[in-house]
């Protein structure tokens, strides 16, 4: 009886040390990779051709970069939080892993394979929202979020870690006003 008491002992503290080792594993993983996601937005600022956005406080604060591509049709209007828009994207992390897309070509307009994705703005990630209702119909767009404004500190499946910066190619294709 003494025997089987230690050997359930000696596996519990044993398993207890292992998952110990494997979160701390982890968390070191996840601050290292925070660490580059922070380090690769601030240095976005030296990056020609992007501009730096800063959210009102009155809206939550943040900032994210962005590039317009080709400007769309300036007279047509830029969809609101609560409007349904036809996009094609493509979004990558830092490390040029596409982890979700609508093409697969070089360029969405252009592109044969070229899909469309329909969403409520309201219903995406923060940073996208925030592009959307800035954007113009045929606008084609990069955007650079941090975390904060993607996929926070959980990330998104295998294939967005948490905190990660991502890198979206946006183009809006139409706003359809929703009451």
């Amino acid at each position: 009886m003494t025997f089987i008491k230690f050997n359930i002992l000696f596996l519990s503290v044993f398993l207890l040390l292992l998952t110990s080792c494997k979160s701390n594993d982890s968390r070191g993983i996840y601050e290292e990779w925070k660490s580059k996601n922070d380090l690769f937005f601030t240095n976005m600022k030296d990056s020609t051709g992007y501009t730096l956005y800063n959210i009102p406080l009155t809206k939550g604060g943040s900032s994210y970069y962005y590039k317009i591509t080709f400007p769309g049709i300036q007279s047509s209007v830029s969809p609101l939080y609560t409007d349904f828009v036809e996009v094609q994207y493509r979004g990558k992390t830092i490390t040029g892993i596409v982890f979700d897309q609508t093409y697969t070509g070089a360029v969405a307009p252009t592109d044969s394979t070229a899909t469309i994705g329909e969403f409520y703005v309201n219903q995406l990630v923060r940073g996208w929202s925030d592009n959307l209702i800035h954007m113009k119909t045929g606008e084609l767009r990069t955007i650079v979020l941090p975390q904060d404004l993607g996929y926070g500190d959980t990330g998104a499946g295998n294939m967005i870690p948490p905190f990660s910066a991502t890198i979206w190619e946006v183009r809006l294709v139409k706003v359809i006003h929703k009451n």
